[in-house]
């Protein structure tokens, strides 16, 4: 019997690693009908085994290509095998920069008629290979997304892109006080205060003003923890940085127990040097968090009175005084039902993307 099925592939350019994009990938298929589709996850530069038998568990297939960014001819050569034997009519990847070109012209050499380009960030760490393959890039997507205005901005320039929102499981990430006591209870941490960070270990996350901030947090408050959650190529120089603090820092690595983690905590940081529209700040507002973030971040992030914005021109005693002001005046409960409602209102529930993009992919 013919199988007439819509065939999508679907590609993270950074692995399938605990990180945003993959949690973005993720969360919209989880939420997706995927009925009358078959769905192909590419596999490149990392696969995490977890995240592999997650996508299997809903139906998807993960397809195993060499690695995008030591091995670009095979990983490209078999990504137009793949995409012409597999007959895939809906190319979705999903990016920072112009190095999608190679995806999008993959894509068309593979006969894939809808190429989508999906914009993750306001900026990348590849600057002279996106200037350079900007001109291919524009010629061979279709279709333009991104995560926000300011990110379609980056990547797209003048030309018309969707605005999807990185939409969230409101009901995972709202604050549970049974959860928060059961992990500081296990952690031995009841009576500390328990800031908080995501973000695998890149420049891009400025991971030694995070450190600094904290030690002025200590300094204020020595009944003090860090969790740093995570992984990346930057970690053990981080750690090597904050030796003499280890005792008041938690390194959880890689870990799909987010959600419930951030319950334990009380303060969240994120000095990024560039983002695009965070996933995790969407994350802390609907937990109740206070979020202190730079202000190199979109404001399209701020959904709630949660969410302030601070110079990296400022010091970092500026930073962990304000943290700890915040910390001290939030009530945890209103405000992560506050929280709730706000990320909702502002259309940031996943099953409201997930429909948006089936509806793409469809139609």
């Amino acid at each position: 019997m013919k199988n007439n099925n819509l065939k999508v592939l679907v590609i993270s350019t950074v692995g399938l690693q605990y990180e945003g994009i993959t949690s973005v990938i993720s969360s919209l298929l989880h939420n997706m009908d995927l009925a009358n589709m078959d769905v192909y996850v590419a596999g490149t530069i990392c696969v995490e085994e977890s995240i592999r038998e997650d996508f299997e568990s809903i139906g998807c297939h993960v397809v195993d290509f060499p690695t995008r960014k030591t091995d670009t001819i095979s990983y490209f050569m078999q990504l137009v095998k793949f995409i012409h034997k597999t007959k895939i009519q809906v190319v979705h990847a999903h990016g920072n920069s112009a190095t999608l070109a190679i995806e999008m012209v993959a894509a068309w050499l593979g006969g894939c008629p809808k190429r989508i380009a999906h914009s993750h960030n306001t900026t990348c760490e590849q600057i002279k290979a996106d200037k350079m393959l900007r001109p291919i890039f524009y010629m061979f997507y279709t279709h333009a997304i991104a995560c926000g205005y300011e990110a379609g901005k980056w990547l797209f320039s003048s030309r018309q892109f969707t605005v999807m929102k990185n939409g969230r499981e409101i009901e995972k990430y709202a604050f549970d006080e049974e959860k928060r006591n059961s992990i500081r209870s296990e952690l031995n941490i009841e009576n500390k205060i328990v800031i908080g960070h995501v973000g695998n270990f890149l420049e891009q996350k400025n991971h030694a003003f995070l450190i600094e901030i904290y030690n002025e947090i200590i300094k204020r408050e020595p009944n003090c923890v860090l969790f740093m959650i995570g992984d990346g190529p930057l970690k053990s120089q981080i750690e090597k940085c904050c030796t003499d603090m280890l005792e008041h820092i938690i390194f959880t690595g890689k870990t799909d127990k987010v959600a419930e983690l951030i319950n334990a905590m009380d303060g969240m940081l994120l000095p990024s040097l560039f983002e695009g529209l965070p996933l995790v700040v969407v994350e802390w507002q609907i937990n109740g968090l206070p979020c202190l973030i730079a202000d190199t971040i979109t404001k399209e992030s701020v959904l709630s009175k949660l969410v302030i914005f601070e110079s990296l021109q400022n010091s970092a005693a500026v930073w962990a005084e304000k943290i700890l002001y915040e910390i001290k005046r939030n009530n945890r409960s209103i405000s992560s039902k506050n929280g709730q409602a706000a990320v909702s209102a502002a259309g940031f529930d996943s099953k409201e993307s997930a429909s948006l993009l089936r509806h793409i992919y469809m139609n």
